[in-house]
């Protein structure tokens, strides 16, 4: 199962609507495809979409992101790197991963793709899926289906009433709301505004991206509680774990770890001082999906739940965080992995989603091919390719 040919191509997906989180305002996603050929014909694929800093509305200076490398940085390292592989087995993953940690430590967007493409690789080789494979790994199977939350991405309180009772209809019980770029009172008023459309059954989930302070945060909870909230993620900066741990249970809502995990050791501090209910797994940003599954591990025996999210990749970033969560321990809260209707078209169709439930492939690895038209009007440039 040698690697007869490396491929890198960069693409941009533009948004149906513009998204505009605590990190600033999001219009597109660019990002970089991985294809490891094996000199069988087959063919893993990785998505290199890194999530760095935005600027707000305004000019405002927006949060730090994930603690991502750049677009433009992400491609240089993968540019520099990949050539080692030609030649190499993909069985030997765990090898090549160690060599990339010696020599690049500093972009876990790139480090995702590598990962994910020398993964399915194996899977492919297996005749297994990519979700089977990780679960195997670990000594048990993988879940056939995951149930997964709504992003309710309007602003505006009435667009956000009409978006929600859309989305209701649509089969989901777990809703998700970002917060932190408005100022505190008119975020209530969303979240007052999506409870009113919903009722008072459903979950809602709301996430700060570590916009506030946390006096802050403390009151938001405390206001919070009366409308039946799931949990808060990142409700203040990622590196004041003392003031996250002491949010938990403050107004009777639970809080979770997005943004501290990121950064070598931030999972481990986490769970270590306990300072989160819950902890919000993206591969993408955590580095791969074998760091990302041993974080899940350990929170498991910590006690502290996990659910997985993409970082709005495209569908073969979304496809491998689905692949995670059916391999992880414990099902846990639902999980974030709807991207389809946010791009106004993907680079192969996004995993299929019917009644709030993602539907895993059987078929091997990820069960997606790139289409070729789609990857043309995506293409920001000419791929780069190495051969044996």
């Amino acid at each position: 199962m040698k690697i007869r040919r490396v491929r890198l191509s960069p693409y941009r997906l533009p948004l149906v609507a513009p998204l505009v989180t605590a990190h600033g305002r999001l219009d597109a996603r660019r990002g970089w495809l991985l294809e490891l050929e094996s000199e069988s014909g087959a063919v893993g694929r990785g998505d290199a979409c890194p999530f760095p800093g935005l600027p707000l509305p305004g000019g405002k200076a927006g949060a730090g992101g994930f603690g991502m490398e750049s677009w433009a940085r992400c491609g240089e390292r993968l540019r520099e790197w990949l050539p080692r592989l030609v030649g190499e087995s993909a069985a030997s993953r765990s090898a090549a991963l160690e060599a990339w940690d010696a020599s690049v430590p500093d972009a876990p967007g790139a480090r995702f793709a590598v990962d994910c493409a020398l993964t399915e690789l194996v899977a492919l080789s297996a005749a297994r899926s990519v979700a089977e494979l990780l679960a195997e790994e670990q000594g048990r199977r993988p879940r056939a289906r995951v149930s997964v939350s709504a992003l309710v991405t309007a602003f505006e309180t009435e667009a956000i009433r009409d978006q929600a009772r859309s989305l209701q209809a649509a089969g989901f019980s777990t809703f998700k709301l970002k917060l932190g770029a408005a100022p505190l009172a008119e975020d209530l008023l969303r979240v007052q505004a999506l409870r009113e459309a919903l009722g008072p059954a459903p979950q809602i989930r709301l996430d700060a991206n570590g916009a506030w302070s946390r006096e802050q945060a403390r009151s938001a909870l405390e206001a919070l509680g009366p409308l039946d909230i799931e949990l808060v993620e990142q409700p203040v900066a990622a590196e004041d774990l003392f003031g996250l741990g002491e949010l938990c249970g403050v107004g009777g809502v639970r809080v979770a770890a997005d943004e501290a995990l990121a950064g070598p050791g931030g999972g481990a501090r986490v769970i270590a001082r306990q300072a989160a209910d819950c902890l919000v797994l993206k591969p993408a940003a955590l580095g791969g999906l074998g760091l990302a599954l041993a974080l899940a591990e350990d929170a498991a025996r910590a006690g502290i739940d996990c659910f997985v999210t993409h970082l709005m990749d495209s569908a073969f970033g979304v496809a491998a965080a689905a692949q995670l969560a059916a391999a992880l321990p414990a099902a846990g809260p639902d999980h974030g992995l709807v991207n389809a209707g946010l791009f106004g078209f993907d680079l192969a169709p996004p995993p299929r989603i019917e009644g709030g439930r993602l539907e895993l492939t059987d078929a091997p690895g990820w069960g997606l091919e790139p289409g070729a038209e789609a990857m043309a009007r995506a293409s920001l440039g000419d791929a780069t390719e190495f051969a044996a």
